[in-house]
């Protein structure tokens, strides 16, 4: 609607024609606030039936389908439609008679949201959010099941309603995806939360009843505040046993810069409810594309991903630049120890020139990592640069540790790059030069490492020293880092003790990081800790 504004003569009013035309715009200032207000107001409804008709009157404003009949007969599909047509934040609750678990079978595919709402499945009668740090205890007692719902159906789809909330359902075989988030219109869907739900299994957590395409599919022109998820054991969705990703989200828009703060923390994808077994997704656990600066997993235990028994990559960034993958089990069980790998990389970083400056960690104990038993590489990176990958336990995957595919690779060669003179090579991460580790040895209690590193002249790195039980170029454990600079020829001995001794016959590798760039090298050849 446009607003066209005009302008008077103040001048040839009189002082009390004036005054009284003030007040009566005031007037009617205060009132039209008030009618939006109240034409603002939220609403709850409350589905009590499994059913599936249609509400009678969206004008009603009341969930019902049958106002023939005594009481009222609210629907699901009724409770969405009502909402829709209900302008203000409306709730759907759930009070569905009797125990048990109820399921609700669309015979079509259920309304689009198109207007902000919170579906709550924790509503109805003998519903519980999950309270375990590992593991999940949720008891959900609302099921759709979309296996009468027709072909290309996603079990709730949220077109332009911002700020939604879907929690507390288990949504299983749907032929599309389980949750899809988009705009049909110019408008972007922020502020999504979806939480504490169980998307592609049963309403046990422990059997595949995987939708047809994703668990959860997000894409729009901005996926701000997006959160799938959250940093709360109650928060944690459950997303496994899915024909295609666990988790699909991306900008649709060409400027991916808006798409700031979407988080997936706290999830469990790929595995059954207790984090043990894999009950998978048959594409990547979480591809995320066309972002910045969204964050993947966290730095406490309820806020860290654990993605693990995928048919793909464990975790994808394509095309994303400014994002964090940060305490998650990648390719274990939810302890971090047991073998539940993904069938191909943990953590994969592709794309073109938008794939830039993502961390893999943070530096931090808090932000590591756990990458391992994966049937390829830990870390693949076959395009972009800036990737820092700090700090992590990347141990017992099937290729590299951290791969840096050159000119004359592809995904399936797992042959170190070579390093070259002066590090001019272009590529992935610029084809950071490696450390040379020359010797490593524990006498006496103390571990000296040896080692050099040729790479551009003149320029600061941090390289970050790890321990193995095995002959491997990967990182279990991290014991320690130091800084050295390059001298006129690009080269730069160094000796490193860490804190804690190192025992004869581990091996220790080491990486390094261009300080400025945040470049990170694959690692270097394992050397073995000799006693003398």
């Amino acid at each position: 609607m446009t607003i066209h504004k005009t302008s008077g003569q103040a001048s040839v009013w009189s002082t009390k024609t004036l005054i009284a035309g003030l007040l009566l715009v005031a007037a009617m200032v205060l009132a039209s606030m008030t009618a939006a207000t109240s034409a603002r107001a939220s609403t709850t409804f409350v589905v009590n039936g499994t059913g599936d008709a249609p509400d009678a009157s969206t004008t009603a404003s009341a969930c019902d389908t049958d106002p023939s009949t005594t009481g009222k007969q609210c629907t699901l599909r009724a409770a969405i439609e009502q909402a829709n047509a209900t302008a203000g934040a409306d709730t759907i609750n759930f009070a569905i008679p009797g125990t048990g678990v109820k399921t609700i079978s669309p015979a079509s595919d259920l309304p689009n949201i198109t207007d902000q709402v919170s579906i709550d499945g924790y509503t109805q009668t003998g519903a519980t959010p999950n309270t375990r740090a590992v593991g999940n205890d949720a008891s959900l007692k609302v099921v759709l099941d979309g296996t009468e719902a027709g072909s290309g159906r996603d079990g709730l789809s949220i077109d332009s309603a911002s700020n939604s909330l879907i929690k507390g359902l288990v949504i299983n075989s749907f032929s599309n995806s389980g949750i899809d988030v988009y705009t049909n219109s110019f408008a972007p869907t922020v502020g999504t939360r979806i939480q504490g739900n169980f998307l592609g299994t049963d309403a046990s957590g422990t059997l595949d009843k995987g939708n047809g395409n994703d668990g959860v599919s997000v894409f729009s022109p901005d996926i701000s505040q997006t959160v799938v998820g959250g940093t709360t054991p109650a928060a944690r969705n459950l997303i496994s046993g899915n024909d295609d990703a666990g988790l699909d989200m991306g900008d649709t828009s060409a400027d991916n810069v808006l798409s700031e703060s979407a988080r997936v923390q706290g999830n469990y994808v790929g595995t059954d409810r207790s984090g043990t077994k894999d009950l998978g997704n048959d594409g990547d656990g979480i591809f995320l594309e066309f972002a910045s600066g969204a964050t993947i997993g966290g730095k406490t235990a309820s806020s860290r991903n654990v993605v693990s028994g995928n048919g793909g990559e464990g975790v994808e960034l394509n095309n994303v630049s400014g994002s964090q993958v940060l305490g998650n089990r990648i390719g274990t069980t939810a302890s971090g120890t047991g073998a539940l790998g993904n069938d191909f990389s943990g953590v994969f970083l592709g794309g073109g020139s938008l794939s830039t400056s993502n961390k893999i960690g943070d530096g931090t104990s808090e932000g590591s990592n756990t990458i391992a038993f994966n049937n390829h590489d830990g870390v693949e990176i076959p395009a972009g640069i800036g990737h820092g990958i700090s700090r992590n336990s990347i141990f017992s995957n099937g290729g590299l540790g951290i791969d840096l595919l050159g000119l004359s690779e592809n995904t399936s060669t797992n042959v170190p790059t070579p390093n070259d003179q002066d590090d001019t090579d272009t590529g992935p991460n610029n084809l950071q030069n490696k450390p040379v580790l020359t010797s490593a040895k524990t006498v006496s209690g103390k571990t000296t490492i040896a080692g050099r590193l040729e790479s551009t002249p003149g320029t600061s790195f941090t390289i970050e020293f790890y321990s193995n039980p095995s002959d491997t170029n990967e990182g279990r454990v991290f014991i320690g880092q130091r800084t050295v600079t390059t001298t006129v020829d690009g080269v730069r001995s160094f000796t490193f003790t860490p804190s804690n001794r190192v025992t004869a016959g581990r091996t220790i590798t080491a990486t390094a990081t261009r300080d400025t760039t945040h470049d990170t090298s694959e690692f270097s050849a394992p050397r073995t800790v000799a006693s003398s």
